[in-house]
């Protein structure tokens, strides 16, 4: 990438952490709103709105890129890293101006809660990892069902919504996201920095098993291919296509 372009780069991802921003931010006022499980719903669904201005208007967000991390390659994995850390600043953004809205007080007790509750259980329990990768796996199918559901006759938008909605009902663990929530906490302990480190490797675990599988198929199906023509060639179906390309003498 040249210069530009990584800003260019840069500054998507910090629109890919603000647009998540927005998304929590509504999620974390309907709970404050309605109690029970009709404000986890009603939050789930608005928090969808951020992954749908993300892939709308083709931001980057860490979570999103680790979706295509096999189409990557090695020499551009230095991307995710400086997404994340993108990300995190345009979430903060988005928290700073919550945090001095009207929304202010409503939204940071529910944040508060929401991560004391979360860091009480300890960093560094299973159920942690497992949950990050939960959303990790998610994200993805909500990513590439843009291209995928067409191809079925189906909505990519419903292919895009419902995946975030689940993890976001389910409370599994947004490496994004949980940003906002800490920064709300007003906590930074090596016990905060585990945990986010913690969800970061889960949602890429979770994420990058099912491009990594479909990778693995593609390689197959390619290189059976070869062996299809030769074997072709050699049962004399490939006979009539030879005969066409007559060589020069």
């Amino acid at each position: 990438m040249r210069k530009k372009e990584i800003m260019i780069f840069m500054a998507k991802a910090c629109f890919a952490g603000a647009a998540i921003g927005l998304g929590a931010v509504a999620s974390l006022y309907a709970n404050s709103i309605l109690a029970g499980p009709a404000g986890r719903l009603v939050g789930a669904c608005f928090f969808t709105v951020g992954m749908f201005v993300i892939i709308t208007y083709e931001m980057k967000l860490f979570t999103g890129m680790v979706a295509s991390v096999t189409a990557l390659g090695v020499k551009n994995l230095w991307q995710l890293p400086v997404c994340f850390l993108c990300n995190a600043v345009g979430i903060g953004a988005v928290a700073l101006l919550a945090r001095f809205s009207f929304l202010g007080d409503a939204v940071a007790a529910q944040a508060a809660s929401l991560m004391s509750g979360k860091l009480a259980s300890g960093w560094w329990y299973l159920e942690d990892l497992c949950s990050a990768a939960l959303c990790g796996v998610l994200i993805t199918f909500s990513v590439r069902s843009v291209r995928a559901a067409p191809e079925k006759g189906l909505s990519p938008t419903l292919g895009v919504v419902l995946p975030i909605a689940v993890f976001a009902f389910c409370g599994f663990d947004h490496s994004v996201a949980n940003m906002l929530y800490f920064y709300y906490l007003g906590e930074v302990s090596w016990q905060v920095l585990a945990y986010i480190l913690l969800t970061v490797v889960g949602n890429f675990l979770g994420g990058a098993a099912f491009p990594f599988v479909l990778w693995l198929a593609e390689r197959k199906k390619k290189a059976a291919m070869p062996e299809a023509k030769a074997e072709n060639v050699r049962d004399g179906r490939g006979a009539d296509k030879l005969s066409d390309n007559p060589t020069k003498s």
